[in-house]
């Protein structure tokens, strides 16, 4: 649940003003409250923000670690983090010549291990609360069949024979000997 003073950050936000979120680009639109640079440090104190949302910006990132590093330091526990990206086998993805990454369903799972911790400073750093992919048009209806059934079967054989659209990963930060929230 959000509270009135939570902290909202819609980071890459362009001209897209999302109501309740503070706009961050580094060029300035009329959506823009702060000027940053996602590929640096983010001019935000460790823990403020209780939501982060990237709508369609991952894939331009040029360092996706650095960036989950930046993510991690500014969430505070527990804080929600919505990450939507074209999935790598949508036109989508391939269209624009800024993109610099093409992500998969199982992307974000990295971020997600022990083993990975040295990229978000240590400990498990997220937890993946959901993710979906869709779909579109007549053909899509077999795509997401196949999908139902097994994501990983869809990814290695199927997926560019009955493409996918967008995915959308709801990931929650986890700071490592935090006390959790009962409410969240």
């Amino acid at each position: 649940m959000t509270t009135p003073d939570a902290v909202r950050l819609n980071l890459g936000c362009g001209g897209k003003r999302v109501d309740g979120f503070v706009g961050v680009d580094r060029w300035p639109t009329p959506a823009v409250d702060v000027i940053a640079d996602l590929a640096r440090a983010l001019p935000f104190a460790d823990a403020s923000a209780d939501e982060i949302l990237l709508d369609n910006v991952i894939e331009h990132v040029a360092d996706i670690p650095a960036l989950m590093r930046e993510l991690h330091r500014v969430g505070r526990d527990g804080a929600r983090l919505v990450v939507r990206t074209p999935h790598f086998t949508s036109l989508s993805s391939w269209r624009d010549p800024t993109h610099v990454h093409h992500l998969s369903y199982f992307s974000m799972d990295h971020f997600t291990r022990e083993q990975v911790a040295h990229y978000t400073s240590g400990g498990r750093a997220f937890e993946i609360v959901s993710r979906r992919l869709s779909f579109g048009g007549l053909m899509g209806n077999v795509g997401r069949l196949i999908f139902k059934l097994s994501p990983q079967a869809y990814e290695r054989h199927w997926c560019f024979v009955f493409r996918a659209s967008t995915l959308e990963f709801v990931l929650r930060v986890v700071k490592p000997g935090a006390a959790r929230a009962a409410s969240r």
